[in-house]
């Protein structure tokens, strides 16, 4: 059973460190200009301009464009079958609550999923509030 683990853990390394070189290709800032208060993991965040850039490999920080605003939030490589010219930003929306959930870099098939953190977790847990989707173009 431990030797199974074991090589479990160590294949699940090895496709993570193989992946990363090709999620890493995008170093450039996405910025985006988001019209609600939402929330990335555990932290909330007020409307307004924000910037988004990869600090290290699965983390990402979110910063508003005055300065006063800034959090590291861990995020997952994704792909999808076809790039998009501008950043798409996507979050859950529960009710009046949102979440950023998954950015899509521009000009490549790649992106970021973001982690849940406990508040969405619980919010999710609730069979009575619907989740629903909103997407915001990059500028």
């Amino acid at each position: 059973m431990k030797k199974n683990m074991t090589g479990m853990v160590a294949g699940l390394a090895l496709m993570l460190g193989m992946a990363t070189p090709m999620f890493a290709q995008y170093t450039g800032t996405m910025k985006v200009t988001v019209p609600f208060n939402f929330a990335v993991e555990n932290e909330r965040l007020q409307a307004g301009d924000y910037t988004i850039e990869q600090v290290a490999n699965g983390r990402l920080r979110i910063h508003s464009s005055d300065g006063r605003v800034s959090t590291v939030f861990l995020a997952l490589p994704t792909q999808r079958k076809v790039a998009l010219e501008q950043a798409h930003f996507i979050f859950h929306r529960y009710g009046s609550d949102y979440f950023l959930a998954k950015i899509w870099t521009p000009g490549l098939d790649t992106g970021w999923e973001v982690l849940q953190g406990k508040l969405e977790t619980e919010i999710a847990k609730n069979k009575t509030v619907r989740v629903e989707t909103a997407t915001l173009l990059g500028h």
